[in-house]
Protein backbone atom coordinates (compact mmCIF):
# COMPACT_ATOMS: atom_id res chain seq x y z
CA UNK A 1 0.00 0.00 0.00
CA UNK A 2 1.32 3.42 -0.84
CA UNK A 3 2.44 5.74 1.96
CA UNK A 4 -0.21 8.34 1.05
CA UNK A 5 -2.96 5.73 1.45
CA UNK A 6 -1.50 4.65 4.80
CA UNK A 7 -1.36 8.23 6.02
CA UNK A 8 -4.93 8.84 4.87
CA UNK A 9 -6.15 5.78 6.76
CA UNK A 10 -4.22 6.73 9.89
CA UNK A 11 -5.61 10.28 9.70
CA UNK A 12 -9.14 8.97 9.20
CA UNK A 13 -8.82 6.67 12.22
CA UNK A 14 -7.21 9.40 14.38
CA UNK A 15 -10.04 11.80 13.62
CA UNK A 16 -12.61 9.31 14.87
CA UNK A 17 -13.81 8.35 11.39
CA UNK A 18 -14.84 4.84 10.55
CA UNK A 19 -13.35 2.66 7.85
CA UNK A 20 -15.31 1.06 5.06
CA UNK A 21 -14.93 -2.67 4.58
CA UNK A 22 -12.68 -2.05 1.55
CA UNK A 23 -10.45 0.36 3.49
CA UNK A 24 -10.23 -2.08 6.40
CA UNK A 25 -9.25 -4.90 4.01
CA UNK A 26 -6.55 -2.75 2.37
CA UNK A 27 -5.23 -1.76 5.78
CA UNK A 28 -4.96 -5.39 6.89
CA UNK A 29 -3.39 -6.44 3.57
CA UNK A 30 -0.84 -3.64 3.91
CA UNK A 31 0.00 -4.72 7.45
CA UNK A 32 0.40 -8.34 6.30
CA UNK A 33 2.78 -7.24 3.54
CA UNK A 34 4.91 -5.34 6.06
CA UNK A 35 5.09 -8.24 8.53
CA UNK A 36 8.61 -9.49 9.24
CA UNK A 37 9.03 -13.18 8.52
CA UNK A 38 11.93 -15.59 8.69
CA UNK A 39 11.87 -18.14 5.90
CA UNK A 40 14.60 -20.48 4.79
CA UNK A 41 16.03 -20.68 1.31
CA UNK A 42 14.65 -24.20 1.07
CA UNK A 43 11.12 -22.96 1.88
CA UNK A 44 11.40 -20.30 -0.83
CA UNK A 45 12.57 -22.79 -3.47
CA UNK A 46 9.88 -25.33 -2.51
CA UNK A 47 7.14 -22.67 -2.56
CA UNK A 48 8.42 -21.42 -5.94
CA UNK A 49 8.23 -24.92 -7.39
CA UNK A 50 4.67 -25.34 -6.07
CA UNK A 51 3.63 -21.91 -7.37
CA UNK A 52 5.18 -22.60 -10.77
CA UNK A 53 3.26 -25.89 -10.97
CA UNK A 54 0.05 -24.09 -10.04
CA UNK A 55 0.57 -21.51 -12.77
CA UNK A 56 1.41 -24.24 -15.31
CA UNK A 57 -1.72 -26.17 -14.32
CA UNK A 58 -3.76 -23.06 -15.01
CA UNK A 59 -1.97 -22.62 -18.35
CA UNK A 60 -3.18 -26.11 -19.24
CA UNK A 61 -6.73 -25.20 -18.19
CA UNK A 62 -6.77 -22.26 -20.61
CA UNK A 63 -5.19 -24.47 -23.32
CA UNK A 64 -2.12 -22.22 -23.46
CA UNK A 65 -4.23 -19.50 -25.10
CA UNK A 66 -1.86 -16.55 -25.79
CA UNK A 67 -4.70 -14.03 -25.43
CA UNK A 68 -5.22 -15.12 -21.80
CA UNK A 69 -1.54 -15.13 -20.74
CA UNK A 70 -1.54 -11.50 -19.58
CA UNK A 71 -4.48 -11.95 -17.22
CA UNK A 72 -3.02 -15.20 -15.89
CA UNK A 73 0.34 -13.50 -15.35
CA UNK A 74 -1.29 -10.64 -13.44
CA UNK A 75 -3.38 -12.99 -11.31
CA UNK A 76 -0.36 -15.03 -10.18
CA UNK A 77 2.18 -12.16 -10.29
CA UNK A 78 4.51 -13.97 -12.70
CA UNK A 79 5.93 -13.52 -16.19
CA UNK A 80 5.28 -16.37 -18.63
CA UNK A 81 7.28 -17.11 -21.80
CA UNK A 82 7.10 -19.92 -24.35
CA UNK A 83 10.36 -20.70 -26.15
CA UNK A 84 11.35 -23.23 -28.76
CA UNK A 85 14.83 -24.69 -29.22
CA UNK A 86 17.01 -22.36 -31.30
CA UNK A 87 14.92 -19.28 -30.55
CA UNK A 88 16.83 -16.05 -31.11
CA UNK A 89 14.81 -14.13 -28.52
CA UNK A 90 15.67 -16.33 -25.56
CA UNK A 91 17.86 -15.24 -22.66
CA UNK A 92 21.09 -17.05 -21.79
CA UNK A 93 19.52 -18.88 -18.85
CA UNK A 94 16.60 -19.94 -21.08
CA UNK A 95 19.01 -21.27 -23.73
CA UNK A 96 20.82 -23.26 -21.05
CA UNK A 97 17.51 -24.75 -19.86
CA UNK A 98 16.48 -25.69 -23.40
CA UNK A 99 19.86 -27.33 -24.02
CA UNK A 100 19.56 -29.26 -20.75
CA UNK A 101 16.09 -30.47 -21.72
CA UNK A 102 17.25 -31.53 -25.20
CA UNK A 103 20.13 -33.51 -23.64
CA UNK A 104 17.77 -34.82 -20.94
CA UNK A 105 15.31 -36.01 -23.58
CA UNK A 106 17.96 -38.42 -24.85
CA UNK A 107 18.24 -39.97 -21.38
CA UNK A 108 14.54 -39.76 -20.55
CA UNK A 109 14.87 -36.94 -18.02
CA UNK A 110 12.48 -34.12 -18.90
CA UNK A 111 10.92 -33.01 -15.64
CA UNK A 112 10.01 -29.53 -14.49
CA UNK A 113 12.68 -27.46 -12.81
CA UNK A 114 13.24 -24.41 -10.61
CA UNK A 115 16.33 -22.20 -10.86
CA UNK A 116 17.48 -19.26 -8.78
CA UNK A 117 18.31 -16.24 -10.91
CA UNK A 118 21.30 -14.58 -9.30
CA UNK A 119 21.87 -10.86 -9.38
CA UNK A 120 24.74 -9.32 -11.29
CA UNK A 121 28.05 -9.94 -9.60
CA UNK A 122 29.95 -6.87 -8.43
CA UNK A 123 33.67 -7.20 -9.03
CA UNK A 124 35.21 -10.65 -9.32
CA UNK A 125 33.05 -12.32 -6.66
CA UNK A 126 30.02 -14.23 -7.97
CA UNK A 127 26.77 -13.17 -6.34
CA UNK A 128 24.93 -15.70 -4.16
CA UNK A 129 22.02 -13.30 -3.80
CA UNK A 130 18.97 -13.84 -5.98
CA UNK A 131 15.81 -11.82 -6.46
CA UNK A 132 13.81 -14.11 -8.71
CA UNK A 133 13.32 -17.72 -9.68
CA UNK A 134 12.64 -19.46 -12.96
CA UNK A 135 10.22 -22.38 -13.15
CA UNK A 136 10.55 -24.25 -16.43
CA UNK A 137 8.57 -27.09 -17.90
CA UNK A 138 9.31 -28.71 -21.24
CA UNK A 139 6.74 -29.89 -23.75
CA UNK A 140 7.95 -33.13 -25.31
CA UNK A 141 6.56 -35.53 -27.90
CA UNK A 142 7.58 -39.11 -28.52
CA UNK A 143 7.87 -40.17 -32.13
CA UNK A 144 6.85 -43.61 -33.35
CA UNK A 145 10.49 -44.76 -33.32
CA UNK A 146 10.74 -43.86 -29.60
CA UNK A 147 12.76 -40.68 -30.07
CA UNK A 148 11.74 -37.95 -27.62
CA UNK A 149 11.53 -34.49 -29.14
CA UNK A 150 11.53 -31.22 -27.13
CA UNK A 151 8.92 -29.00 -28.78
CA UNK A 152 9.59 -26.05 -26.46
CA UNK A 153 9.79 -24.91 -22.86
CA UNK A 154 7.36 -22.88 -20.75
CA UNK A 155 9.27 -20.47 -18.54
CA UNK A 156 7.55 -18.90 -15.56
CA UNK A 157 9.45 -16.11 -13.78
CA UNK A 158 8.63 -15.59 -10.10
CA UNK A 159 9.82 -12.68 -7.95
CA UNK A 160 11.37 -13.88 -4.69
CA UNK A 161 9.45 -11.17 -2.83
CA UNK A 162 6.11 -12.48 -4.12
CA UNK A 163 7.02 -16.03 -3.12
CA UNK A 164 7.87 -14.88 0.41
CA UNK A 165 4.52 -13.06 0.59
CA UNK A 166 2.80 -16.29 -0.48
CA UNK A 167 4.59 -18.11 2.32
CA UNK A 168 3.41 -15.44 4.77
CA UNK A 169 -0.21 -16.05 3.78
CA UNK A 170 0.20 -19.78 4.38
CA UNK A 171 1.67 -19.35 7.88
Amino acid sequence: MKKVAWLSLIFLMACGGSLSDEQRKRLHDGMDNQKIMKVTDSEIVTASLEHGRTVFSNLEKINFDPSLLDSLSRKYKVRVRWLVPGSSESLEVENQMIEAYVIGAETGSTQDNIQKLHREAKGDTPSEDYDSLLYSRPVVTTQSDGVVNVEGVWNIYLAKKDVVLLLGKKK
